[in-house]
């Protein structure tokens, strides 16, 4: 094997453990002094890569990620909503002649979400959402991120409609994530659609879209290992979001790395309590 095809692959477990399936935040704000909080459980598991060319090949071991992610949502103002995202994960490599462990704080992201235009069923806002290395060590195997900071902004629009006298709605963002140094920067893209199929359950579909663009340096962090500078990724999930009462659900969701270049094939399932006060 072309060594660097060899350094791409010990790298594709750091690529898998910093793409989080977040709590869906769509583009509608919190109410002002209310609050949405998530908890979501998530595992992750792959024995395959995409390729630079789209190819899904394996990679010589398994790779497992299991991640504690709370996230939390305040209603600042009427126009205005904070937003905090933490994550905690345990990653297992077993590639190589022995099996690698790590656990740890990831990144920290906060946000801002400002309401730009509404009619009371759609809604127009943008977020803008600084990411911060918490403070782990690039050089470790597997890595838990990149190590450096970046700023993400989205524009988001989201509508609700009723078909068959049941609810449902559509929510879509895109936007640019610019790092400092390397990775590359990428183009981020969601869809969302959710409808009501029983009073007590709601049926949830999502795509989501990373497109690294190609402009990042390439981070040589020891002998024949770098940091791939750039990646793409199309991920689709399905969730069934069970309402417990007016103020709690519990969310199943599994999903799958349907497509991508230069980063983790595989797929997994998270378990989410939505909490809204």
């Amino acid at each position: 094997m072309r060594i660097r095809e060899t350094m791409k692959i010990l790298c594709l477990g750091l690529v898998v453990s910093m793409i989080s399936c977040n709590a869906w935040a769509g583009a509608w704000l919190q109410p002002k002094g209310s609050f949405f909080l998530s908890t979501i459980l998530y595992y992750y598991k792959t024995n395959h890569y995409y390729d630079s060319h789209g190819n899904e090949r394996k990679r010589g071991g398994t790779f497992t990620k299991v991640e504690l992610n709370p996230y939390l949502e305040y209603g600042l103002t009427s126009e205005d909503t904070l937003v905090l995202n933490v994550f905690y994960d345990w990653l297992d490599d077993d590639q190589g002649t022995r099996s690698a462990t790590n656990d740890g704080l990831t990144d920290l992201e906060a946000g801002w979400r400002h309401l730009l235009w509404t009619d009371g069923t759609q809604v127009v806002s943008s977020q803008l959402t600084v990411i911060v290395p918490l403070g782990y060590d690039i050089e470790d195997n597997p890595r838990l991120g990149y190590g450096r900071y970046a700023v993400e902004g989205l524009l988001q629009y989201g509508t609700s409609f009723r078909f068959l006298e049941r609810g449902g709605f559509l929510d879509l963002a895109a936007g640019p994530r610019f790092y400092i140094g390397y990775p590359s920067d990428q183009i981020r893209a969601k869809a969302t659609l959710g409808y009501d199929v029983l009073d007590f359950l709601q049926l949830i579909g999502g795509a989501e879209l990373h497109w690294g663009i190609g402009n990042g340096s390439v981070k040589y962090i020891g002998e024949n290992i770098t940091l791939t500078p750039d990646y793409k990724l199309l991920k689709l999930s399905i969730s069934g979001r069970f309402r417990l009462s007016s103020h709690l659900s519990f969310v199943a969701t599994a999903y799958s790395h349907t497509w991508g270049e230069d980063t983790g094939a595989g797929g997994g399932f998270y378990g989410s309590f939505w909490v809204s006060y």
